[in-house]
């Protein structure tokens, strides 16, 4: 499991997760999903993401918390996947956690 970072439930921001690999994965679709450590995403619980790159570094973006398709439950340790198309690969990631404070 990936380094862990803290959001109060309560809040709405921007989740850039770091994702390593090729430079030219900004080419490809990105996907974010969230969910309670020990659950696996199912179809629906992925959510269309943006690259950014931030000193060298891409990352998948996607808002989570209040409001938004990536709520928060507080108190529980949240699960980050990143799903990349790149035809004919779809590799799963699981790049970190999120806990709710």
């Amino acid at each position: 499991m990936g380094p862990s970072i803290d959001i109060p439930a309560i809040s709405k921001e921007f989740l850039k997760t770091g994702v390593g690999g090729s430079p030219d994965l900004p080419s490809f679709p990105v996907w974010v999903a969230l969910l309670p450590v020990g659950q696996d995403p199912g179809p629906s619980d992925w959510v269309k993401a943006e690259w950014i790159v931030e000193s060298g570094v891409n990352k998948a973006a996607v808002l989570v918390g209040a409001g938004t398709d990536l709520p928060l439950t507080k108190g529980l340790l949240h699960q980050v996947w990143v799903l990349i198309i790149a035809a004919p690969e779809e590799p799963v990631l699981k790049p970190g956690t999120v806990y709710a404070s």
